[in-house]
């Protein structure tokens, strides 16, 4: 019995860690590669996705994401070109904390690629 309660007492413990870890506000980065192009995406307070391709010569990028848990989805958002290699999504993206997944649709001269990411976002 006291060793259960111990379990209990540890798990719990490790709940709290981890639920005051996914609260922490700022900025999320994550990065992903395909065969053909790799980027680093970048989200500031839930309305702004900076793209940065750090393999291939991407003339577009355009971004989705998914909330499956919850049945969110956003409409396609096309990320405007800052510089070479550099993109900005802007709007409404994430319309609420948790898990989100983010396509990052790159295409260029290599062709199209979709790249996959898992996000954590949280204000």
């Amino acid at each position: 019995m006291r060793r259960l309660l111990a379990c209990g007492c540890l798990a719990a413990a490790a709940m709290t860690i981890v639920v005051g870890c996914l609260s922490v506000p700022g900025a999320v980065t994550a990065q992903g590669a395909g065969a053909r192009y790799a980027v680093t995406l970048t989200i500031e307070e839930g309305d702004t996705a900076d793209i940065v391709v750090d393999r291939g010569a991407a003339d577009a990028v355009v971004v989705t994401a998914t909330m499956p848990q919850m049945g969110h989805v956003t409409p396609e958002a096309a990320a405007r070109r800052l510089a070479p290699g550099r993109f900005r999504a802007d709007g409404d993206l994430f319309t609420m904390d948790g898990v989100w997944e983010v396509s990052v649709r790159v295409s260029g001269t290599a062709g199209e690629e979709v790249i996959p990411l898992t996000v954590l976002v949280a204000s």
